[in-house]
């Protein structure tokens, strides 16, 4: 009977190896085992490796490593060598005195020394761990006043209050003036925010001098309601979104109008966006952004309430847009010019569609854990975030898609293809 399977030890494991797509520089950073002996095993050239039992020992750390049986290497590698590699019995050992009793134990100079050393180790090793839990974890950012959103608030300004790192900055987003405040030595501050009728939705970042990490940005969103409208009946007053304002995320349309008047944002596309980023391959070649026309939402309907506030947030893809607030069926038109950016780092997906891949992943230097290092079937989505640089390495170009900062790359390459990109901040 023949068979086309690989049936020599060395074609069985270069074939599980290019299956995988790996190298066997690879190879050697994830076994430990050098590349030397990996290349004498898949060449058949026992000549070359240390001995028998350096040989089984190889074999069966390579084999699981390729999802491979190590018995069956092991006794492809015991017929190539024509039985030569079996184990040779050892002399037997011979008989040692016993000890008539333990000796007590001497505290010696020499010994004072070591031990003094090792405690002094292991004094710097907790110090290390130490500096590393600081430095990598995400500084805490708790805001204290107010607890939650506020849905009637009746001024103009707050005094907002919290904790976080000491020394930390504190920085305020998404209104007209955006002021920043330092956190005291206990990490307690407080900031004044000038707020405007309706809906004001505050984002606040804190970030750590110490570590030079920011912490999750938490929102509060503050409602400014007025006792009797600021306009006259069947007029309209928006003061959110600011006329050329740049936003990440969604856009807020506040101000005020006759109670119960029934408003229609409609956004139209000015411009798309221009790229946030720039894409490089292994060989330094720039990678082309393809241009990206986004579709205009579909128009957000606000009713104002008793009060005479206007609130809502419509959701933008990325690019400058038109935005068009009026009430329904009469009245004059307000437009305001905006510009929807993403937000600072680079965020996106990788998506592997139908076929499988090896990934590898680094943001920011970091693997991506659970993902990097592995193949990866089709269906699977992964989460991008980095504050400078990613770097993609993929085994089937063909099978795997990107988008970076709202753009959508499309697939990285040919099917089979080995491709790697850098993706960098500009």
């Amino acid at each position: 009977m023949t068979t086309n399977e690989p049936t020599k030890l060395g074609e069985v494991l270069r074939a599980a190896r290019e299956a995988r797509f790996i190298d066997l520089a690879r190879v050697e950073r994830d076994t430990k085992i050098r590349s030397h002996y990996l290349s004498a095993l898949e060449r058949g050239d026992y000549r070359e490796l240390p001995g028998s039992v350096y040989a089984k020992g190889f074999l069966r750390n390579y084999g699981l490593y390729l999802g491979l049986d190590p018995e069956y290497l092991i006794d492809l590698y015991r017929l190539e060598q024509g039985g030569a590699a079996a184990d040779r019995p050892q002399a037997p050992v011979p008989p040692q005195p016993i000890a008539a009793r333990a000796r007590a134990l001497v505290i010696t100079p020499g010994r004072l020394a070591a031990l003094t050393l090792t405690v002094l180790v292991a004094a710097f090793a907790v110090y290390l761990a130490t500096e590393f839990v600081t430095f990598a974890r995400t500084p805490d950012l708790r805001i204290i006043d107010p607890a939650g959103d506020l849905a009637a608030y009746p001024d103009l300004v707050y005094l907002i209050r919290g904790s976080t790192e000491p020394n930390s900055t504190i920085t305020v987003d998404g209104l007209g003036e955006n002021p920043t405040t330092t956190a005291d030595a206990h990490g307690a501050f407080s900031v004044q925010v000038t707020l405007v009728p309706g809906a004001n939705v505050i984002t606040l970042v804190a970030s750590d001098p110490l570590t030079g990490r920011n912490s999750a940005a938490v929102r509060r969103t503050i409602t400014v309601v007025s006792s009797e409208p600021s306009v006259p009946p069947g007029g309209v007053a928006i003061d959110q979104p600011a006329d050329g304002s740049t936003v990440s995320g969604p856009v807020t349309v506040a101000g005020t109008a006759a109670p119960g008047v029934q408003l229609s944002v409609t956004a139209v596309l000015v411009a798309g966006p221009s790229p946030s980023f720039r894409v490089v391959s292994l060989t330094g070649r720039e990678i082309s952004v393809p241009p990206f026309t986004p579709a205009a939402p579909p128009p957000l309907a606000i009713t104002a309430t008793p009060a005479g506030v206007v609130s809502g947030q419509l959701s933008l893809p990325l690019g400058t847009w038109d935005l068009s607030i009026g009430a329904s069926g009469a009245g004059a038109t307000v437009t305001r010019r905006v510009v929807v950016a993403p937000a600072p780092g680079l965020h996106g997906s990788l998506a592997v569609v139908g076929a499988p891949s090896y990934l590898e992943i680094d943001e920011d230097g970091q693997p991506k854990t659970g993902i990097s290092g592995r193949n990866a079937d089709p269906g699977l989505t992964v989460e991008l975030s980095a504050t400078a640089r990613l770097r993609i390495r993929v085994g089937n170009a063909v099978a795997v898609k990107l988008t970076i900062n709202g753009l959508p790359l499309g697939p990285m390459g040919v099917s089979g293809a080995v491709v790697e990109w850098e993706v960098t901040r500009l």
